[in-house]
């Protein structure tokens, strides 16, 4: 009996640790669960550290490079500090014992957009990597919709751990789809304001519209997939 309940409270912390490292629109599938913790909204984001871990390594850049004036050339001090704050939040994480996932994708990105930016040495390409991040969730999104496997559907489908029900429900798929247009709308409005900013070479104007285009526009987004997914399933 002790046996089985020990693999019950395992399976249950197993769980519950799976839902803390879950974000984006697999966090918002899990909102109606029991035992969620944070609001779907802040665990879609990663938490508070989460949403300071996406916002800071950018801002420092952006900082750094106007307070040098804007130099002509490759803007070594402001890549290097980004790349060492985002490492910072990564070690942060390794200290308190904390779920790394998300902090090492952005210590990956960070850092890979520096080296490309040094390498190549032209400094807008410390935003080639995001660009083309953005391209490919654009294409990936818009083509799950075309064929008729909406990934918004998907991804919430398996965190509800309900597979591919929804799909048997012809208003559940129209609202997947739309959810997920919306999605392909915001990857497509990154792209139209950065691609020509990036081919003019405006590393200063780049670094604006990644903060502008970033979290503020990513939340309003996040919130109404939320509250549509939240009207679907008629939560409170």
């Amino acid at each position: 009996m002790t046996d089985a309940k020990s693999t019950s409270d395992e399976s249950e912390g197993t769980r519950a640790q799976s839902q803390r490292e879950r974000t984006g629109i697999a966090a918002l599938g899990e909102s109606s669960t029991p035992g969620a913790g944070a609001h779907p909204l802040l665990r879609a984001m990663g938490g508070a550290l989460g949403i300071t871990e996406t916002v800071v390594p950018g801002l420092v850049f952006l900082i750094v490079y106007s307070a040098t004036g804007f130099p002509q050339g490759m803007p070594w001090l402001a890549l290097w500090l980004s790349v060492a704050v985002a490492a910072g939040f990564t070690i942060w994480r390794l200290v308190r014992r904390q779920p790394v996932t998300q902090a090492i994708a952005g210590l990956l990105a960070v850092g890979g957009s520096a080296a490309l930016a040094l390498w190549s040495n032209r400094p807008e390409n410390n935003f080639l990597i995001g660009i083309f991040t953005n391209a490919g969730y654009g294409v990936a999104f818009l083509l799950s919709v075309l064929v008729g496997w909406p990934l918004v559907g998907v991804v919430v489908g398996f965190a509800r751990q309900e597979g591919t029900k929804w799909r048997t429900i012809r208003h559940h798929r129209r609202v997947y789809t739309g959810v997920t247009m919306m999605w392909v709308g915001m990857f497509a409005l990154r792209l139209l304001v950065e691609v020509p900013l990036f081919l003019s070479g405006d590393v200063a104007a780049l670094a604006v519209t990644k903060l502008a285009l970033g979290l503020p526009l990513y939340v309003p987004v996040l919130a109404m997939s939320w509250l549509v997914i939240r009207s679907l399933y008629r939560e409170k």
